[in-house]
């Protein structure tokens, strides 16, 4: 990505809706173009499709980079998997974090058995995160196209970890490389 194209960003932020405030949060005040959406876990995968379409609709730059956390990542790959061809080309840079194994519901088309990210993609967990095993993770990490990667960080991944510089550090690095 170009530094020009940096200047036509903006940052869809999909958290979990059951989490308190975290990192994410901080993530939406820190951005100059931020759309967020949030999603909860017993929601269908037609609810996370809409709430996330939603959002996608107020970006109005040609580039966007995803951040998704917890049920959110459920709510962006079932929106993905209906994505049109011009919505996918606008995404340039996709971070999944701590996807809820337990959020991952077989609908009809298995819509999230199916998708595959269009970009550079990785899928982060923290270390022993009770509800997204490593062996899941990376399961899904290749079924999604996208590169696991281990936080330094335990657990969930859900607090505000004094704004997760390592998740911005490592988007930057993706979004520039």
């Amino acid at each position: 990505m170009h530094s020009h194209d940096l200047e036509d960003l903006t940052l869809l932020l999909i958290r979990d809706e059951a989490e308190s405030e975290m990192w994410i949060d901080r993530w939406a005040l820190g951005y100059p173009t931020v759309r967020t959406a949030a999603a909860g876990r017993s929601q269908s995968p037609q609810q996370w499709q809409s709430r996330v379409q939603t959002a996608w609709e107020g970006i109005r730059g040609r580039n966007a980079a995803v951040v998704a956390h917890g049920a959110g990542v459920s709510a962006f790959l079932a929106w993905l998997y209906r994505a049109d061809l011009q919505s996918r080309g606008r995404l340039c840079n996709i971070i999944l974090a701590a996807p809820l194994q337990s959020a991952f519901p077989d609908d009809a088309e298995h819509s999230l058995q199916r998708v595959r990210c269009p970009c550079r993609a990785a899928l982060v967990i923290g270390q022993n995160d009770p509800e997204c095993p490593p062996d899941w993770a990376a399961q899904q990490a290749a079924l999604w196209s996208a590169t696991l990667l281990t936080a330094p960080q335990t657990g969930r991944l859900n607090t505000p970890m004094q704004g997760w510089q390592w998740g911005m550090k490592l988007m930057q690095e993706m979004l520039l490389s």
